[in-house]
């Protein structure tokens, strides 16, 4: 792990954040973004976020600490009463699933059915991608988001015009 001495004071906003070692087999960064998940029993969430959607798990303790991909971390954290309006009608989550979209589909369809969860997709959107969309047995809902192999031209030609409609003038 790398101490405070050998960690950059001035950061390029720009850059990727300094990687400050490794924990659990997972890389440590300081995370742009994550979600902090509200849940009666957090460890039994987590379990079903490995099985169902492949995250791993960095640590487990009074929270859990879920990461899928690079910036694609979740905090698991126990709820009070009164906690459950966070996840009912809450936000939903996208997250990038490009070139495994199909087999993650796969994957959570596997998975039992437990509480509040549910798997809709992939369906092909009018913005040329592929979505999946899933919801953890709290009811939070996770929309994973690939590429389309194969884009509508028809919606690529109105995407581009909408484009260059909404373009600046004073700028690029």
């Amino acid at each position: 792990m790398k101490t405070a001495e050998t960690i950059p004071q001035t950061l390029d906003p720009a850059a990727e954040p300094p990687r400050l070692g490794e924990y659990n087999g997972f890389e440590v960064y300081s995370m742009p973004f994550f979600a902090t998940l509200i849940a009666s029993e957090p460890e039994p969430l987590g379990r079903w976020y490995e099985r169902a959607l492949g995250f791993g798990v960095m640590l487990a303790g009074p929270l859990v600490h879920l990461r899928r991909r690079k910036y694609q971390d979740l905090l698991v954290v126990r709820g009070v009463a009164g906690d459950e309006g966070a996840r009912a009608g809450g936000p939903v989550l996208r997250l990038d699933a490009d070139g495994e979209l199909d087999e993650l589909a796969a994957r959570a369809r596997r998975e039992p059915r437990v509480g509040r969860s549910s798997v809709v997709g992939p369906v092909d959107t009018p913005w040329n991608t592929r979505e999946l969309t899933v919801t953890d047995p709290e009811g939070y809902r996770f929309i994973f988001s690939a590429r389309r192999t194969a884009a509508d031209p028809t919606l690529d030609a109105q995407a581009r015009a909408m484009f260059d409609a909404g373009r600046r003038k004073d700028g690029p």
